[in-house]
This record gives C-alpha cells, sequence and structure tokens, in this order.
C-alpha cells in the first residue's frame, strides 16, 4: 500500500480513536508560543538562514544551544518527514548539556513533554519503541536506540562527534551540532555532511534543502577558521564583534553562513553582574574568545605566544629600492614554501615586511617552481637579493641531479638578480629561535618590528595556530588529505625563522649570550698573538 495513503488512514483512525476518548494526549504536536519567544538579533539571524551549511560562533551564555531548540522544534512540527540529527562532541556533553537545555526549550516554548506510560500522556519518547498510538508511518525501526520519536511522526537521531563513525549510514534532511570547536573535521565533512541527503523539501520551493547547524564557542581548531573563510573577512569581524550592540554575520560562500555574537546580547537573560566578573577572571585574549567571540584569539599553547593580528597583520607593500631577501622551507607535502621579505630602517627601527607568501601545492611543490613564481611577480627588480632557509636544503636530494642541492638550484634560477647566499649551515636549535622572535614580536627586541602583509594567510595561520609540545619544541599537527599525510602547520614558521636568525645573526647572537657582545676567548687572542 502506498505509504500517503497508509499514513491518512491511520490519521483517520487516530481521529475516530480521540472523538471516542481512547487518545488522552494530542494526536499533533502543540505549535512554538511565539509570545514567549524572546530572541536576539544575532540568534534571529542565524534562524532566519536560508544557507545550508550554518556557523553560530558566540561567547558564553550567548543562547547557543535555545537556537538549537527552536530550530530542531521548527522542523520537528513543521516537517514530521524529514529525519533529523543533534550531535555535541562527547556523550557526557550531548546528555548534561546539549540534550538537556534542548528538551527544556522543548518544553517551555512548544509544551512538549516526554511521554509518561502510567498517564498515556507525552509528546515524544528517547530511545524507545514508540507507544501504538504515536504515527510511525514513515518508520518502523527493530530497535530505537539514540532516537527521538515525535506523536506526529517525526524522528530525530542524537549521537556522540567522538565516535562519528558510528553515524554513518543514516539519511538525514538536517542536522544541529553543538560545540563542534573540538570536533574533528573529517566527522562533519566526511559523515555528517554525506548524510544530509534525504530529498526533502524544507523550504516550501519545490527543491531540496539539506541544512546544517553548527553551534561553538570560538574554534581551537583552525579548520572552521578555514572552512568559512574567515580570514577573508577579519577586518569587517574585528570591526563588529567588540561592540556592545553590533553583531557579524556575512555569506562567507554560496552554501555558508555565519553570526558572530558577543555575550552582551544575552546580557538580558543573565545575571547583572555575570559579564563584569567573567571581565575580571579571564586574560585579554580569553575575554576576546569567551566573551565577545573573536574566532582569532588565542586558545593557550601557541608556540609564537608574542604574536598578535591587530600588531603584526599590516598592510606592506613591495619598495623597488630595497633588497628582497627570501626564505624557504623545503618540505612539499602541503606546499612549498617560499617567503619574501624586506627590511625598511625607519625613525630608529628595524622594520621587517614579509610582503608575499609562496605556497605552492602539487603540482607545482618544487623548488624550480617556487623561483620562477618570484621571477613573474618581480622579474624588473634590480636593487639585490639575498636567500636563505632551511640549512637541510644544502644536501644532495635524490629527485635533482649529481651536485646539484636546493640552494644550487635557486641560486641558478634567479641568477638574473645576482642573489647571494645567507644559509646556515646549521639550523639553530628551536626553542632559542623561537624565543628570539617571540622577543622581537612582544617587545621589539632591538628596535626589530615585524609587519605581515594580511595576504599572507598560512604565515598567519602558523602564528596563530601552531602550538608548543611538551618539550618546548614546535607541535606539527598532522593532517591528511588525497593519502597523504602531512605536517598542517610550521612550514612558513619555519622559514620566518630562518630568516630571522640569519639576516639577524649578530643580534641573534646577542640574545643567545645573555644580551653581551660576543667577543672572542682571551686565552684563544694570547695564543694568535704569541704566533704572531
Amino acid at each position: 500500500m502506498n505509504l500517503r495513503v497508509q499514513k491518512k488512514i491511520n490519521e483517520f483512525n487516530r481521529f475516530l480513536d480521540e472523538v471516542q476518548g481512547n487518545v488522552v494526549n494530542e494526536v499533533l504536536l502543540p505549535s512554538l508560543d511565539w509570545s514567549k519567544v524572546n530572541l536576539s538579533k544575532p540568534q534571529k539571524a542565524f534562524i532566519d538562514s536560508k544557507s545550508e551549511i550554518n556557523l553560530f560562533l558566540a561567547g558564553q551564555r550567548t543562547g547557543k544551544t535555545f537556537v538549537g531548540g527552536i530550530i530542531s522544534g521548527e522542523y520537528v512540527y513543521n516537517n514530521p518527514e524529514a529525519r533529523g540529527m543533534i550531535c555535541a562532541n562527547t556523550y557526557e556533553q550531548l546528555s548534561t548539556s546539549t540534550l538537556f537545555r534542548i528538551r527544556e526549550v522543548w518544553k517551555d516554548y512548544y509544551g512538549w513533554e516526554e511521554y509518561n506510560p502510567f498517564t498515556n500522556e507525552g509528546h515524544y519518547v528517547i530511545g524507545k519503541k514508540p507507544p501504538s498510538h504515536f504515527d510511525t508511518t514513515e518508520h518502523n525501526y527493530e530497535r530505537y536506540n539514540n532516537i527521538i520519536s515525535f506523536i506526529n511522526g517525526a524522528v530525530v537521531y542524537f549521537g556522540s562527534l567522538d565516535n562519528y563513525k558510528a553515524l554513518d549510514g543514516r539519511e538525514l534532511a538536517w542536522a544541529i551540532l553543538d560545540e563542534t570547536k573540538d570536533t574533528k573535521k573529517e566527522a562533519v565533512e566526511e559523515v555528517i555532511l554525506g548524510r544530509l541527503s534525504q530529498p526533502v523539501d524544507l523550504l516550501g520551493n519545490g527543491s531540496h534543502f539539506n541544512p546544517l547547524y553548527m553551534l561553538t564557542s570560538p574554534a581551537k581548531l583552525q579548520w572552521l577558521n578555514e572552512w568559512f573563510f574567515l580570514d577573508d573577512f577579519e577586518d569587517a569581524i574585528q570591526r563588529r564583534i567588540f561592540s556592545e550592540t553590533e553583531f557579524f554575520s556575512a555569506q562567507t560562500s554560496t552554501d555558508k553562513f555565519i553570526v558572530i555574537s558577543s555575550t552582551y546580547h544575552n546580557k538580558h537573560n543573565l545575571p547583572d553582574n555575570f559579564i563584569e566578573r567573567q571581565k575580571r577572571n579571564l586574560s585579554s585574549h580569553l575575554q576576546d574568545m569567551l566573551i565577545y567571540g573573536s574566532p582569532f584569539s588565542k586558545s593557550g599553547g601557541e608556540m609564537y605566544k608574542g604574536f598578535d593580528r591587530n600588531k603584526h597583520v599590516k598592510s606592506v607593500k613591495y619598495n623597488p629600492d630595497l633588497p628582497i631577501h627570501l626564505a624557504y622551507d623545503f618540505n612539499i607535502n602541503p606546499y612549498i614554501t617560499q617567503l619574501a621579505f624586506q627590511i625598511e630602517e625607519y625613525e630608529g627601527f628595524t622594520n621587517v615586511h614579509l610582503i608575499k607568501e609562496y605556497c605552492l601545492p602539487d603540482p607545482k611543490n618544487r623548488t624550480i617552481h617556487a623561483c620562477r613564481a618570484f621571477k613573474r611577480d618581480f622579474q624588473g627588480h634590480t636593487a639585490g637579493l639575498f636567500y636563505t632557509g632551511d640549512a637541510t636544503g644544502k644536501k644532495q636530494d635524490t629527485s635533482t641531479e649529481k651536485g646539484f642541492n636546493n640552494y644550487t638550484i635557486i641560486h641558478q634560477e634567479l641568477k638574473a638578480f645576482h642573489p647571494k647566499s645567507r644559509v646556515e649551515n646549521k639550523n639553530p636549535n628551536v626553542v632559542p629561535r623561537v624565543n628570539f622572535i617571540n622577543l622581537c614580536l612582544e617587545q621589539e627586541y632591538e628596535n626589530i618590528r615585524v609587519f605581515i602583509d594580511p595576504s599572507c594567510k598560512n604565515t598567519i595561520a602558523d602564528f596563530s595556530y601552531l602550538k608548543e609540545g611538551s618539550d618546548g619544541t614546535k607541535h606539527k599537527e598532522k593532517d591528511r588529505k588525497n593519502g597523504v599525510s602531512y605536517e598542517k602547520y610550521g612550514h612558513c614558521s619555519d622559514a620566518f625563522d630562518a630568516f630571522m636568525t640569519a639576516t639577524f645573526k649578530k643580534i641573534f647572537q646577542k640574545y643567545l649570550n645573555g644580551g653581551r657582545e660576543r667577543r672572542k676567548p682571551i686565552l684563544g687572542t694570547y695564543f694568535k698573538n704569541r704566533r704572531r
């Protein structure tokens, strides 16, 4: 029998039962009582989104999960045929926070109660077979583990994203993910998005629409920032989110929409002194993250602690009258790295300008292609050229001809610029060289100032997100793409380290010597003079 015909028959039978007084509870769910709802402007903008991938990035106590309750409630009420899913990063978070708060919204704003078998009243059941008077036309599962079944026939799956592979194999119409900041990229891209495929018309315009809603405080994992292209909107985000009355929202790509909200927008629902108390107990970076929802704040453990986007990211232009300094890192995955610097003396300061980065992925991830890209961009440059980088690039590579290494290739490719090498014989130890650079970034050591052009996205990401390992060295997080494993961060900063320690060699040695100028050993000088 046709499912729709059967559904009509079931509805008619339930109507007869109700007339005969055999069913106590309502056949259909009560609707949302909008008179009780007091949405903030950011919440309303997010709920009204018609994009398929949506991110609500907000500070503490901004009503993120409340939004999840309203969105899920509206789909359950208006589109019972559309199967949904609600997930959190862990089961503990799911049960004690996400579902707890969402069910509060269902109860307080919709009047939905969990079914009570003793009174035969209620609107939904969790993790068990629904009672006979529930509409099960669109589903008849053998087991109802991790499923919420509603009286009107709607079903909502729930699960934990720390075991995301267990969620595979389900066809969904919509999904809500709570606190996505700690979730793996693969869980969202490979599993959740792949499950959003139920052909339903949620917008009522005759087309299929399968939305994903992510609710989270600022990301500790950079993939969310990259996924929503937030670096491209940094100036606009920073201009708006620190206001107590404004918020940021944007369609960052064809299918992605984001809202960034501060705690101030939900102040009317919080204790009078909540925000002020939090400010007193949080560092400035944590205030930016946990109160204002900034996606660019430090989350703790960063390698380059002295880096500050507001201070060090600044538009810097090429000056044809100044030499260019190139720095290299020769890893080829995810790209080969070539950074172009210029140094300008100004009012007693030595200003280091990173004017351009070349991070070339496969198939251009070779030294020769990096050099040729530089030649195309700076073919008329005549003010001099220096190069440095990873010292291991001096070793002969099996992929090059005998007698060649990365630096001989660089020298030959760029010979028209009359380049001069500043490559060290050995890379300085990681801890002291990073401490030296942090000192330059934070305190402008020896009047060295660093400015990075906003176009250098990979370098900025390195300085923002590269973590410090337990041994004080760089913790190079692994990522994987097309079957190839690689270090996600660290390549641009390695090239940056090499440039700073080689170009400012005397200053770096002074730093290593505790701030004292390096002097020749007295005993060595005595014997040298005696031999004369």
